[in-house]
């Protein structure tokens, strides 16, 4: 029986990688695709990168705002009804852009698409597998993440050719079809969240939906702490995420500044960050494969500790000559980045249960999102005025402070395992 249970667990189900390819279009739609198109948009209509640019980062930020309404949503509604409308709101916001013509219009588009971003990327992903598997939603999590870990490969050169033939608004067409077209019917699949299914009738024969209540029940998970523990729980969750977001967001923004700065080539900035995709996924393979067996707080550890140790290296290429220590900045960097974002899905879960769990990674997403829109702007401020060296010393700390909030949750997660030892590891 042991056996069969664990072959369930680490079976891929058909609706975890179609919620993963889901997560694929809604990154690779919603988010990647301004690198490219942000330079052609500011070339056809006149306008500069900076205006275009600060436009997307300003959206990103008050995107914050909407990010706990939207938990909040999920948990009354459950994650399909706001995914299939956040993939409707996703199609119009790209149509909507692709039409306008004025600096306020683009700016309201943009501020329209962060927002249906909230509702049909990771956050709302992780909530439904939460709602569908409960405590077992770990292996799950990181199928999605593995799956999704390639939105950038697969719609960066997807966008690079589809400018081959047709300008930027007909990539926006593109992209919006993609909504509507794949996305959309993958969200129509997850079943309801667990708040709309009515309770199971005493004496009747149970049905489809009756299951899945009594599924639901038996996978839910009251959470390892006690409403006393839970506020500086969330305290430290709320600084070791946004530091790891403040950290990638800067390292993603700036990378080739920093670089030049440092004296080295844009050609060496091409290859480490070539390097830090594939990274990520290796590091969410390896989740997969042995999660189960490391404690949810040790892997958002794990995460900022490499994190770290990629700042350092790359900080000490100040010093070191060569191009090998950039090389290794990547490939710590690379292992951190793609734990994160599995961390950020299992510690709530893990701590706080999956009753509520839109709503506290709601409210964890809009701190962590103002870290984010806020990192490049500070990084850039500090390397014009201050120089790379100070520019070095801002992301170290901001690395130690990550750190040290991981390595308190450590200490809360274990304390609370010893004092619930009938609640399951993980």
């Amino acid at each position: 029986m042991t056996g069969s249970v664990t072959r369930s667990r680490r079976r891929v189900e058909p609706l975890t990688l179609l919620i993963g390819v889901s997560m694929t279009i809604g990154y690779g739609t919603l988010y990647y695709p301004f690198a490219i198109l942000g330079p052609e948009i500011a070339r056809a209509q006149g306008w500069s990168n900076s205006f275009v640019f600060g436009v997307f980062s300003v959206a990103l930020l008050t995107s914050a705002v909407t990010a706990s309404m939207v938990g909040r949503a999920m948990d009354r509604f459950g994650a399909r009804p706001v995914m299939v409308a956040g993939s409707c709101l996703a199609a119009l916001t790209l149509f909507n852009l692709s039409l306008v013509q004025s600096m306020a219009g683009f700016a309201i588009a943009m501020l329209a698409i962060e927002v249906s971003a909230r509702m049909v990327q990771y956050e709302t992903g992780f909530a439904a597998l939460t709602a569908i598997h409960g405590r077992s939603a770990r292996r799950p999590i990181a199928h999605i993440t593995l799956v999704a870990g390639f939105a950038s490969t697969v719609f960066w050169p997807l966008i690079h050719w589809l400018l081959g033939f047709m300008d930027w608004r007909g990539v926006l067409l593109i992209l919006a079809a993609i909504n509507l077209l794949v996305a959309l019917p993958i969200h129509a699949l997850i079943p309801p969240g667990p708040s709309r299914r009515r309770a199971p009738v005493s004496g009747a024969e149970p049905g489809p939906e009756d299951g899945a209540v009594l599924a639901y029940q038996a996978n839910r998970d009251p959470g390892l702490l006690t409403p006393a523990g839970r506020m500086p729980a969330f305290l430290l969750l709320s600084i070791a995420f946004a530091g790891g977001s403040f950290l990638m967001s800067a390292v993603h923004t700036s990378f080739f500044l920093l670089l030049d700065a440092m004296g080295r080539t844009a050609a060496l900035a091409a290859l480490a960050g070539a390097i830090i995709g594939p990274m990520q996924v290796a590091a969410r393979v390896i989740e997969m494969l042995t999660g189960e067996r490391v404690a949810s707080s040790v892997v958002g550890l794990i995460s900022s500790a490499t994190l770290f140790l990629g700042i350092v290296l790359l900080a000490a290429g100040l010093w070191v000559d060569g191009d090998l220590i950039v090389i290794v900045f990547a490939l710590s960097f690379g292992i951190g980045q793609g734990l994160n974002f599995i961390a950020r899905a299992i510690l709530p879960a893990r701590l706080f249960g999956t009753d509520g769990y839109g709503a506290m990674t709601g409210n964890l997403a809009t701190i962590r999102l103002f870290a984010m829109a806020g990192a490049p702007v500070c990084t850039a401020m500090t390397l014009a005025h201050f120089g790379i060296g100070a520019t070095f010393v801002l992301l170290v700390v901001m690395a130690v402070i990550s750190v040290a909030a991981s390595w308190a949750l450590c200490l809360i997660e274990t304390r609370a395992n010893r004092e619930r030892p009938l609640i399951p590891a993980g």
